[in-house]
């Protein structure tokens, strides 16, 4: 009984185990296969000693045979479970590795296809820009002022086209970013206008500091632009509450952090479509901020939800960053000596 019970508990805990596992279940037949080379194999081993040094007793032989088929079972058994961990693990490593050759690739001929789109397309605008310099010396006709913002514009549709084109490159190396001095740096390179910040972010996460840059500033850019409240009774509201027209407040949130706002907000329906790549807004022209905010967001393993504030306006929520404890990245410092 005390071989036996043990035996067989472990063929049906394992099996359970198994089930429950992360093995995949056509590593199934060569585990079996361990196991069952284990336990005849340390058999028959066992047998030969107990053929050529027998106890005298077949209940005493037949406990020696039965406790080395459980030894070898489970030994197989295990030698089969790592091998099986071992081989899901080279697997899923070259997958990755296939997968962000890939996508190096990819990033690599769509940076190149925009490079050369940027720069056939900067060319006849330097010229119609020129041109039409010298012509408004001439004539300052109002006419002449629209094309010129029609211009400007195309040249920032340019700028965004790259960065767009960049902002999905597989991130290699990240670094400790401290949220608090970012965020303060970025809005400080946005125009705001009226707008505030409320900064109650204090955590420290590993990412791309380049490209969070780009992040929050895309964010602010058009919470700023499109965020605004949509009548002077809203506007009046707003001053009532004690406050600008605009206020944006970046804090933290379980798995990561947030940007919201106190603006007109975004309707449901439309929550997830403004991420895509050139979704129109509401003034007709098609914006690329968030879509490059989608884009930064899935290159650093990420996830973005689009929801309501709690002042009825947008809030970006930004979940899976890591934080890194303040320990981690604190510098020494050089005792005091007295």
């Amino acid at each position: 009984m005390l071989a036996v019970v043990p035996l067989a508990t472990a063929i049906i805990v394992g099996g359970f185990w198994l089930d429950n596992s992360d093995i995949a279940p056509e590593r199934y037949r060569r585990i079996g296969g361990w196991f069952s080379g284990g336990l005849v194999g340390f058999l028959l081993l066992n047998v030969v000693m107990i053929l050529t040094w027998p106890t005298g007793e077949l209940g005493n032989d037949l406990s020696w045979a039965m406790f080395a088929a459980i030894v070898g079972g489970f030994g197989g058994l295990m030698m089969g479970i790592f091998e099986a961990r071992a081989i899901t693990r080279a697997v899923e490593a070259e997958q990755h590795r296939l997968r962000r050759e890939a996508l190096k690739q990819r990033n690599e001929r769509l940076d190149e296809f925009a490079a050369v789109v940027a720069h056939d397309l900067r060319n006849p605008l330097n010229v119609a820009s020129g041109r039409l310099e010298l012509a408004r010396m001439d004539n300052d006709s109002v006419h002449l002022e629209t094309a010129m913002s029609a211009l400007d514009r195309m040249e920032t549709l340019v700028d965004r086209t790259l960065t767009l084109a960049r902002s999905g490159h597989v991130i290699s190396d990240t670094e400790a970013v401290d949220l608090a001095e970012l965020v303060d740096s970025c809005w400080e390179a946005v125009p705001t206008a009226d707008a505030t910040l409320e900064n109650e972010a204090t955590a420290v996460i590993d990412a791309d500091p380049d490209r969070l840059r780009h992040l929050f500033e895309n964010l602010f850019r058009n919470s700023v632009e499109h965020g605004s409240t949509s009548s002077q009774s809203e506007s009046e509201d707003a001053i009532e509450r004690g406050g600008a027209y605009l206020t944006i407040r970046v804090g933290e949130m379980a798995g990561g952090f947030y940007v919201a706002d106190n603006g007109s907000g975004i309707p449901p329906a439309k929550r997830d479509a403004v991420l895509d790549d050139g979704y129109s807004t509401r003034d007709g022209k098609g914006g690329l901020g968030l879509a490059i905010v989608q884009r930064i967001v899935e290159a650093h393993d990420w996830e973005i939800d689009v929801t309501e504030s709690s002042e009825g306006g947008t809030r970006f929520e930004i979940t899976g960053a890591d934080r890194i404890d303040e320990d981690d990245h604190t510098e020494p410092t050089t005792p005091v000596q007295s």
